[in-house]
């Protein structure tokens, strides 16, 4: 497991990819960034980011995202 100073995504998975840990935690980032998950998500070009979201909070993120879109 990796824990500290993990702070998006693309770092998160590089560490998964280089074979340094099986498992990523995240702690104090999350008070930073509430929607780490979804930031992350977005940063690795998901093709489905608002997935790693439950439902009652992706609607607002997701239409949110589309309105910035614009």
């Amino acid at each position: 497991m990796a824990v500290g100073a993990i702070l998006d995504g693309p770092q998160a998975e590089a560490i998964l990819a280089e074979g340094h840990a099986d498992l990523i935690a995240i702690g104090r980032e999350l008070l930073v960034d509430p929607n780490w998950c979804l930031s992350a998500a977005l940063a690795l070009h998901s093709e489905q980011p608002f997935a790693v979201l439950p439902r009652a909070y992706s609607f607002y993120l997701e239409r949110r995202e589309k309105v910035l879109e614009r």
